[in-house]
């Protein structure tokens, strides 16, 4: 299996709450890479597209 991440893991990586990443995941749409019962989990490309929709809510709320 090949380093994928679960919501909480990407959260705490990026250093953001576990809820934000959740709304940016389901803002654009992001489709988990595979699935362990109900638990979601994200491959490296993914935590990139999650990271810059992150990073678009930090610019249009001006925090730096």
């Amino acid at each position: 299996m090949s380093n994928l991440l679960t919501v909480s893991q990407i959260a705490d990586r990026l250093g953001e709450p576990p809820q934000r990443v959740g709304y940016i995941i389901r803002k654009f749409r992001i489709k988990p890479t595979e699935r362990v019962g109900i638990t979601r989990l994200f491959d490296e490309r993914q935590v990139k597209a999650i990271q810059q929709g992150l990073y678009g809510i930090q610019i249009r709320r001006g925090v730096n």
